[in-house]
C-alpha cells in the first residue's frame, strides 16, 4: 500500500537481500584493498612467531584492525548502501520512460 500524501519521486526502493549482500561484499573488498600493507605485516608477522603471535604482533594486530574497522563501519555501509539504491532508483526511472 502507498501512501498518498508522499510524492512518487521522493520514495525509496529498498535494496534487495542479494543486494544487500553484494554491498557487504564490496566494502569488505574495498576496505581489504585499502588496508593491504597492514594485513600484509600483520600476516608475515603471524607466520614468524606461530605461538606467541598474540604478544608478539598485538601492535600489527591492532593496525590491521583499526583500519579495517575504519573502512568497514557501519557509516561506511550506510554510504554504499544509499549509493546502490540511488543507482537502482535511477535504472527504474530509466525503464520507466523508455517504457512510456
Amino acid at each position: 500500500m502507498t501512501n498518498p500524501f508522499m510524492d512518487k519521486s521522493s520514495e525509496m526502493h529498498p535494496l534487495s537481500r542479494n543486494e544487500e549482500e553484494a554491498c557487504f561484499k564490496d566494502l569488505k573488498e574495498k576496505a581489504l584493498q585499502h588496508c593491504h600493507e597492514s594485513v600484509k605485516d600483520f600476516v608475515e608477522c603471524s607466520k614468524e612467531h606461530n605461538v606467541t603471535v598474540m604478544w608478539t604482533c598485538r601492535s600489527k594486530l591492532k593496525a590491521m584492525n583499526s583500519c579495517l574497522n575504519e573502512r568497514t563501519s557501519r557509516e561506511e555501509l550506510d554510504k554504499l548502501k544509499l549509493t546502490k539504491m540511488a543507482e537502482k532508483r535511477a535504472r527504474q526511472r530509466a525503464a520507466a520512460t523508455s517504457t512510456q
